[in-house]
């Protein structure tokens, strides 16, 4: 008989969409998806010119759970999808359309639109703050980020999902 792996806790939510039935399971997000802490460029590299490569530091360059350029750079460190706010205030996520370089202040992760909806989730939960380090200025590492504790179903259900709430986020924003 084989033996059950005690760390991963099976759930299996009250309201689910037609034709799913399986069990989701708690994951670290580190084990789900790929997760890339900002550097800092050069400050003699940051430019005014929207030809160069965005650059988002933080929670100043996210609006409505978007990326808003402000500030471009020529050096590029890393492009990605998701941008988490690693300092204060801690949680604050956006989805980015363009190849951006991202600073000290914010994490990229690479993730769908059911893992940017749980992220907003946690973020509005307050599931970041237990974790916040710092008396004037909040912030959690890597290791905060990797070991956090998600539930994930199937890929196709994550989908479903995540096109749901973006479809509804939509339309609030449209309403607004």
């Amino acid at each position: 008989m084989a033996k059950i792996d005690d760390s991963v806790k099976k759930k299996v939510p009250e309201l689910r969409f037609k034709g799913f039935t399986d069990e989701w399971e708690e994951r670290k997000l580190g084990d789900e998806v790929r997760i890339v802490m900002g550097q800092s460029p050069n400050s003699k590299n940051y430019t005014d010119d929207p030809n160069d490569y965005i650059l988002v530091q933080g929670n100043a360059d996210m609006k409505n759970g978007r990326v808003f350029p402000r500030v471009w750079t020529t050096q590029v460190t890393e492009k990605d999808d998701l941008i988490l706010s690693v300092r204060a205030p801690v949680g604050d996520i956006g989805k980015t359309a363009y190849d951006v370089v991202i600073g000290r202040g914010v994490a990229a992760i690479k993730g769908n639109e059911f893992i940017f909806q749980n992220l907003g989730k946690m973020k509005s939960d307050g599931y970041w703050t237990r974790y916040s380090t710092g008396s004037t200025f909040e912030s959690i590492n890597s290791t905060d980020i990797k070991e956090a504790i998600i539930s994930v179903p199937a890929i196709e259900e994550q989908n479903k999902i995540g096109s749901f709430f973006k479809q509804l986020d939509n339309t609030i924003a449209r309403k607004q």
